[in-house]
């Protein structure tokens, strides 16, 4: 596959998720560009450092590269810290090799169905999300996700963090549909502002900007419940 999009910033040393699909382009700021070449080569692709600098700002670049080098504009944007796809039931770490065919069979679907936004589950517990169903057309979905670039929709630059909850409550709001594949979980380090992170973050943060973002949308679309937040669809999916 070569529609795999990798955002990173400061990660020269380690790409994790490019490692582990072995294919695909790293997106990276300019400054940075030669740091990260000596090891990913042509795997490489820089932006300008003014389209870099924040989150959404990134984001927004690569689904501009997406939109421009993929014909049917489709493309899968993956965190750079992602290192595993995972089984959830039979907690079976695929390969990258499995992984691809994963990530082939939900872009098939998506397509199929008319869903502009995909992907995984970003919890390896079976019963945490409450996620019986093999697939979800409505839940959130981060860190490794498929998206149609053409359809207008982009990331809001206000929000430094939690950006990609307002994403998917954008894509939603647009297309009324997304396909998630509840039976894998995307594993990611630096979760949360964790050690690896190079966002700083932390949940008093993320409960500011839910704030905002929940002022945007009018209602509480991501609502802190003691110790996560809950999730509520802006529309109706279908």
């Amino acid at each position: 596959m070569t529609n795999l999009y990798y955002p990173s910033y400061k990660r020269w040393e380690r790409v994790r998720a490019y490692e582990y699909f072995g294919c695909g382009t790293i997106v990276v700021p300019e400054s940075q560009a030669d740091l990260y070449r000596k090891r990913y080569g042509d795997a490489v692709d820089a932006i300008p450092d003014e389209l870099d600098g924040s989150i959404p700002r990134k984001r927004n670049a690569v689904l501009d590269l997406i939109q421009e080098r993929e014909q049917d504009s489709y493309g899968f944007m993956i965190d750079d810290d992602v290192f595993n796809l995972k089984r959830k039931k039979e907690n079976i770490r695929l390969s990258g090799d499995e992984a691809l065919e994963i990530l082939e069979r939900l872009y098939i679907m998506a397509k199929d169905m008319g869903a502009t936004f995909g992907g995984f589950d970003y919890s390896e517990d079976c019963m945490k999300l409450k996620d019986m169903a093999p697939f979800s057309l409505g839940k959130p979905i981060y860190a490794l996700v498929l998206v149609k670039a053409d359809d207008g929709v982009r990331y809001d630059t206000r929000f430094r963090v939690c950006e990609d909850v307002d994403f998917w409550a954008a894509k939603i709001h647009s297309s009324r549909r997304l396909i998630k594949d509840n039976q894998y979980a995307a594993l990611a380090y630096g979760d949360d502002g964790g050690s690896d992170s190079v966002i700083g973050y932390n949940v008093k943060t993320k409960q500011h900007y839910a704030t905002l973002i929940n002022k945007k949308w009018g209602q509480p679309i991501m609502k802190w419940n003691k110790s996560s937040f809950r999730f509520k669809l802006p529309v109706t999916a279908i």
